[in-house]
């Protein structure tokens, strides 16, 4: 009898050693396949605190940089579109020169044409978009901000019939050109009111990347383009003398030259914002980096130590079968 119980009582502390030896497996094999010690922050004690607070870091710093990479997507559009404008509206200023130095052999018609066509690529020019999104209408990504080109051909045509036939001078075309208003140029009645746009970079940290369709050098440019698709020489019976003609065309000239030079402000303003933009990156990516260790540190497991520890109790749990199998003959000899 007293052998029959040391029998039982080592099988069952073998059982139990057994269930210990594949709890401690199962807890070894979690570690190798999620790669961190344990499951439930309770299990990290203290440091369950500076894990879900890294957890935390690194989540913000993304949405940051994802900011960012969008903000960096809409200047490089927005920069192509600006130079685009300003391209073109160099093409049109070097088609004048040409014609002035031609002197008697102007040819005005040579200039509309030139004109009329920039006119139409720098209008889409300011309706361009990323995805569904104008890039050149502030906080009204919504809605394009220019629609208006019929309504701005009407009325510099307005203007230039009423010049030739003396209605007003040549000083009033000119003011009245200069004062004409967002919605008699074409513009949205939405983007007039619109707010500028920001790149939010970090905690307390944005950047102003804006540029308006409004602004002044889309608007020279626009404004002195649609004055030359829609310019007139006197001819016979009108009033204008030739010497004002050429005034005039000065005066457009001079419209889209600074146009062009507060687009090139425009484009260095924006250039020096995604500048800006790359540096806070790096500075977030860094940052992640660091977040990234300080987890591993805290969180990670070593894959090689507990895989190691599993084969280790691997080994020990095919002995205790072993032992079990050996017990269980052994009581079932004593038996019989």
């Amino acid at each position: 009898m007293p052998t029959t119980i040391s029998t039982l009582a080592q099988q069952l502390n073998s059982i139990s050693s057994v269930k210990g030896i594949q709890e401690k497996m199962f807890t070894f094999q979690q570690q190798i396949s999620t790669g961190v010690k344990h499951q439930t922050f309770k299990e990290y004690g203290v440091d369950s605190q500076l894990i879900q607070e890294y957890r935390g870091d690194l989540v913000e710093s993304q949405v940051y940089l994802d900011n960012i990479d969008i903000a960096q997507i809409n200047i490089k559009q927005m920069n192509t579109g600006i130079e685009e404008t300003i391209a073109q509206a160099g093409n049109v200023l070097s088609v004048i020169n040409i014609q002035i130095e031609k002197g008697s052999e102007f040819d005005l018609d040579t200039i509309k044409r030139t004109a009329a066509t920039a006119l139409q690529i720098i209008q889409a020019n300011m309706n361009s978009r990323v995805g569904d999104r104008y890039l050149f209408a502030g906080t009204d990504v919504g809605n394009a901000p220019y629609n208006g080109a019929n309504t701005a051909t009407a009325n510099f045509q307005t203007h230039i019939t009423d010049w030739l036939n003396g209605t007003i001078s040549t000083a009033t075309l000119e003011s009245n050109i200069d004062g004409m208003t967002d919605s008699q140029l074409g513009y949205s009645t939405t983007v007039q009111t619109a707010k500028r746009i920001f790149a939010r970079a970090d905690d307390s940290f944005e950047v102003d990347y804006t540029v308006f369709a409004t602004d002044d050098g889309f608007k020279n440019v626009l404004t002195g383009l649609n004055a030359l698709a829609n310019y007139e020489r006197p001819a016979a019976g009108d009033v204008p003398t030739d010497d004002e003609f050429f005034d005039v065309l000065n005066v457009f000239y001079r419209k889209i030259q600074d146009g062009v030079n507060d687009l090139r402000a425009a484009s260095t303003t924006i250039a020096s914002g995604s500048q800006t933009l790359e540096t806070v990156k790096q500075n977030l990516m860094d940052d992640r980096q660091n977040y990234q260790k300080l987890m591993e540190k805290t969180e990670a497991t070593d894959i090689t130590d507990s895989v190691v520890r599993f084969q280790s109790l691997q080994t020990q749990l095919e002995a205790s079968f072993r032992l079990s199998s050996i017990l269980s003959e052994m009581s079932l000899a004593r038996f019989l």
